[in-house]
């Protein structure tokens, strides 16, 4: 039988009760892991909670303030099962979640990876100005995503599965991407997922939305400015991102022809222009808040596009040199 391990990610002892929920959510599942893995970023008092609260998981820390990208490398060279699973350490998983994504990456030895449906678990409501395009700015699986397992570019990092040895051969998360101390840019397992399968022909990621987790959503980003701030962040992280990936395991013309971006045009082509106007139509009809989310929608996106295009004017000046290269696995 396969063995799998699950990875939690924390970095604030203010989350305390949060991420104990979600280890609490990993006791109650139907297919158990056979190990649980808590990595702690820079809190030493969260480290010492953790210790001081006696569960079976194996506690672990970064060292430092160092980020999540480096965060969930530190428990990837802790796992030695078939597979591992990262779950955010402010969600809680269903108890069918890694029973399901299991089920997903057992269909095919093609399959790498499998990631989840994120559903919002708002403090207070949703918003009646927050359009459901946008729900990928709060860690959240957005309007526009497929409505069955289907194959997608990447998983988010938050609620997935993956093969553990691939790491092994095609690296860890890269940490010049992924949420650091001060921004909200991600992207890291965008990166890994597009790295994967450019090393290996055939290789593809699902999508299965069976796998369910509850992802909260605290007041402080149920505002228009955190929305805005986090497509600003995403559109420097997918100027990065195209910088990093540009020629990865494949010649350049290649490269250019699997485009790193291509859901994004996607999003930009499709659902952008479906919710625009269907909220106006909404509007019309007598849903006045339907117009505020449409407006949202828009300028959000055209915040995104307009943060892309100016770093990467950027990074083309610069000759396309702008970052260093990635920590990996390598052990400390």
């Amino acid at each position: 039988m396969s063995t799998v391990s699950v990875v939690v990610c924390s970095h604030l002892v203010a989350r305390f009760t949060l991420l104990v929920a979600a280890l609490e959510s990993l006791r109650a599942q139907t297919r158990a892991p056979d190990q649980v893995v808590v990595v702690v970023d820079g809190d030493d008092e969260l480290l010492k909670k953790l210790h001081d609260r006696g569960g079976d998981e194996l506690v672990l820390s970064t060292g430092g303030r160092t980020g999540l990208s480096n965060a969930r490398n530190t428990g990837l060279r802790a796992v030695t099962t078939d597979f591992v699973a990262f779950l955010d350490d402010d969600a809680t998983a269903e108890p069918a979640w890694l029973e399901a994504l299991m089920a997903a990456v057992s269909s095919s030895a093609n399959v790498l990876g499998v990631g989840g449906r994120t559903l919002p678990a708002w403090e207070s409501k949703q918003p009646a100005w927050f359009p459901d395009e946008l729900l990928w700015t709060v860690g959240c699986s957005h309007l526009g995503l497929p409505a069955s397992c289907q194959p997608v570019r990447n998983v988010f990092g938050g609620c997935a599965l993956f093969r553990r040895p691939l790491f092994d051969e095609v690296g860890g998360f890269d940490d010049r991407l992924g949420r650091k101390a001060k921004g909200a840019a991600g992207c890291e397992e965008t990166e890994f997922c597009i790295r994967a399968q450019r090393l290996h022909a055939g290789g593809t990621f699902l999508y299965e939305p069976a796998a369910v987790i509850h992802h909260r959503v605290p007041l402080g980003r149920s505002s228009p400015r955190y929305v805005l701030r986090r497509c600003w962040e995403e559109g420097r992280s997918k100027a990065l991102l195209r910088v990093i990936t540009r020629g990865v395991g494949q010649p350049e013309r290649a490269a250019r022809r699997k485009s790193s971006l291509g859901p994004e045009r996607d999003f930009l082509l499709r659902v952008l222009p479906s919710g625009v106007f269907g909220g106006l139509r909404a509007a019309v009809r007598g849903q006045p808040a339907a117009a505020g989310r449409a407006l949202l929608l828009l300028v959000g996106s055209a915040t995104t596009v307009v943060s892309f295009v100016g770093a990467a004017l950027l990074s083309t000046r610069r000759g396309g040199a702008t970052v260093p290269e990635p920590a990996g696995l390598a052990q400390p």
